[in-house]
């Protein structure tokens, strides 16, 4: 008996041990499944926590490097003393405040030691925090407006010249609620953002913004422990992404409850400094969900089938979380491209900004060429009067006049660039040349079948206008043309297809000859018209069609073929030029196109002046171009006539006042005054003196002008004495 109990107690304790082998079996795969299983999500939440303050980061950089290079391109164009004084100028400013949207609120300008000098707006800023130095000029603050002293903005601040700067401001607190607020993260979080020295840029609690993140806080609670939070502070402060679990404070909550805490951080690279974008949560939030999802484990004790339909059922959930958690980190990334798209976006439209800011610079440069060439040909031109045309000087000063005469056309070329808008740039416009190489760029996309042919009955007819804009209306007309040939070849078997054709022609009319319903859309200011004519024997329109083309948006084209605003832009272009465009067309034959523009009448002589005109004739010649005036002296010196040269508006004035002058000749751009300008300013003062305005190349403004009686004439760069003296013949002729 006693062995068969020692027995029954050997295999009980065998039980027991077996029991507890199994019971630790299942605690060490439980904790081991309970550790996967939580740094598996706690890593994948981080994660999703680190692609939001990554995206937030990319997009913090963004709209501060838009923010600079807008402040780069304002202060390239040196508008602050147009600021002060125009009104259109500030309009224009608010134009591009307006066009931010919600975040750009004004634009200031101060002196470096944070002097106030004006703003778009006429609000001032003060209580400057600085926040970050991008570089040697640009820097970041947050300040206050005189008007709300809670309301804080974000200023961008670029050093310029003469020890001022030019600030932009944004609206943090828009900034903050429009991208950032509303992101929740677990049930008590949010995104805060600081500089790299600590200070809080952006928070919930608005009465932080603006502090030390240590040394503030320490000032408002002092009573509050703040060790374990110094430790994280320093931790971003090296600029690099991280995650930090530490003990802190809810600071949105009165009674600032103490908790544990994660934050995961990521720099914004701005410039040489950087911000740090912080996403923080409390611990429990992501602590919590998980322990209690752990829980049905402990089931797994009461039975290997309980077990092993809990493990299953853990695992469907935990595939269904991973599935979830995947989904959302696509989102994310699909996300992020967007925002990278929109980047892009971003950098094409400033690369178009920097464009047009070049081309701006090569109209300066255009323009100094032009001065360097005058002394050229004025040289060259006094050397050709001296020697005889059959001697090897004088071939070999020809040589030298031509070689600048070629010069001045590539400048010519070069300058087109500086004309930002095509619209509002109107010069002398060869006609003939201009149609040969319209016809050349049309017969360029017309495609197999159909050839163009042109008939062009013009000498040396000239028109005021846009020569790019011309050939973009020819061109639009020729490409409808193409469409209209292949719609009627539509369904057509190859032997059937009709052979296009497109035929432009060009000729001179006189006002008087046309008939009288053609002259309600002309003006009979001109006397002559050159006549544009472009045929083509394509599928042509019905009256109802017809009387519709020049509708915006109207087209006849599939879906998605075509805009219905070429000829609609083609109309309006002609309507600019004091022109008039309308067409005839016949169902099944034809399309014919008219196009009427006012020709540029000008003096049929161009003989050179003779020295008995000029003798006599007190001159006066302003430039700030010295070397222009001493061969513009030294030639009418050498004609005989009486010259006087300035550089500057005062002794221009003054000489003006004491003595007169016949003629005046001034340049479009002096350094102090614009000639057009200092032409209205005396205006009715000298009524017999002709004053003449010498151009690098002819604008809608100078043809104004001359129209109005402001200028008596103008003479495109580079001049010589016998240019000016025919402006001047032709004036006294035209008064």
């Amino acid at each position: 008996m006693m062995k068969k109990n020692g027995n029954t107690r050997t295999m009980s304790r065998k039980w027991i041990a077996g029991a507890v082998l199994l019971f630790a079996f299942f605690v060490m795969a439980g904790i081991h499944i309970w550790k996967d299983y939580r740094d598996t999500l706690m890593a994948n939440q981080i994660d999703q926590l680190q692609i939001t303050t990554q995206i937030l980061s990319k997009n913090m950089e963004s709209s501060i490097q838009e923010y600079e290079d807008d402040l780069d391109f304002f202060d390239g164009l040196e508008l602050l003393d147009d600021v002060q004084s125009s009104e259109e100028t500030r309009k224009i400013f608010q134009s591009y405040i307006n066009t931010k949207e919600v975040f750009v609120e004004d634009l200031f300008w101060e002196k470096e030691d944070g002097t106030f000098i004006t703003s778009v707006s006429g609000r001032q800023y003060h209580d400057p925090v600085k926040i970050a130095q991008m570089d040697d000029v640009r820097s970041l603050y947050q300040m206050k407006d005189e008007y709300t002293q809670q309301e804080k903005y974000m200023v961008v601040k670029k050093t310029i010249a003469e020890g001022k700067r030019i600030c932009l401001v944004v609206d943090e607190e828009k900034y903050y609620n429009n991208i950032i607020s509303d992101i929740k993260i677990g049930s008590n979080g949010y995104i805060v953002i600081k500089a790299s020295d600590g200070k809080i840029l952006m928070h919930p609690d608005n009465e932080q913004w603006g502090i030390d993140v240590i040394a503030g806080r320490k000032k408002m609670y002092p009573d509050l422990d703040f060790s374990s939070l110094e430790q994280m502070i320093e931790d971003q402060k090296k600029g690099v992404e991280g995650v930090s679990i530490y003990y802190s404070y809810w600071w949105t909550k009165k009674n600032l409850p103490r908790v544990k805490k994660i934050s995961v951080y990521t720099p914004a690279k701005i410039g040489d400094d950087f911000l740090v974008i912080s996403s923080v949560t409390d611990y429990s939030d992501f602590y919590q969900p998980i322990r209690e999802g752990f829980t049905g484990l402990l089931l797994l004790f009461a039975g290997i089938l309980a077990i092993s339909m809990l493990a299953f059922f853990l695992a469907m959930k935990m595939f269904h979380q991973r599935k979830q958690i995947e989904s959302e980190n696509a989102y994310l990334k699909e996300l992020n491209g967007l925002l990278e798209e929109v980047h892009q976006n971003e950098e094409t439209i400033a690369h178009q900004q920097r464009l047009q800011i070049m081309g701006t610079m090569t109209g300066g440069i255009a323009h100094e060429f032009n001065n360097f060439l005058t002394p050229i040909m004025g040289y060259a031109e006094l050397l050709l009067m001296e020697f005889p045309e059959d001697s090897d000087e004088y071939d070999s000063v020809m040589e030298i006049y031509e070689a600048a005469e070629k010069a001045n056309d590539v400048v010519r070329q070069i300058s087109t660039l500086s004309r930002k808008n095509v619209e509002t740039v109107y010069k002398e416009v060869p006609v003939a040349q201009m149609l040969r190489r319209a016809v050349k760029m049309a017969d360029s996309v017309c495609p197999a079948g159909i050839h163009m042919e042109n008939h062009i009955d013009i000498s040396d007819q000239s028109i005021l206008g846009n020569a790019t804009q011309l050939h973009q209306v020819i061109l639009n007309i020729c490409v409808n043309a193409v469409h209209a040939i292949g719609k009627k070849n539509e369904g057509r078997k190859n032997e059937d297809k009709i052979e296009g054709k497109i035929e432009i022609s060009g000729k001179e009319m006189a006002y008087q000859e046309m008939d009288e319903e053609l002259k309600k859309h002309l003006n009979d200011a001109w006397e002559h018209y050159i006549c544009i004519e472009i045929r083509d024997n394509g599928c042509g329109m019905d009256s109802e069609t017809l009387r519709q083309i020049f509708n915006p948006f109207f087209t006849t084209k599939k879906g998605g073929e075509g805009t219905g605003l070429g000829l609609a832009l083609a109309e309006q272009i002609i309507l600019s030029h004091k022109g008039y465009i309308y067409a005839e067309s016949e169902k099944d034959i034809g399309t014919t196109f008219h196009i009427l523009l006012p020709v540029m009448e000008k003096s049929e002589s161009m003989e050179l002046a003779r020295t008995e005109e000029a003798q006599g004739i007190r001159i006066v010649a302003a430039d700030d171009n010295v070397k222009v005036l001493k061969l513009l002296q030294k030639n009418f010196s050498k004609l005989g006539a009486e010259i006087q040269i300035f550089t500057n508006k005062k002794e221009l004035l003054e000489h003006l006042k004491s003595k007169g002058a016949d003629v005046l000749f001034v340049d479009e751009s002096m350094e102090d005054i614009g000639g057009i300008d200092f032409c209205m300013s005396v205006q009715g003062k000298y009524p017999d003196m002709k004053k003449i305005l010498m151009v690098s190349h002819i604008t809608r403004e100078i043809a104004e002008a001359k129209s109005r009686d402001i200028i008596d004439g103008y003479v495109e760069k580079p001049v010589s004495a016998t240019m000016l003296l025919e402006a001047v013949r032709d004036a006294a002729a035209e008064g």
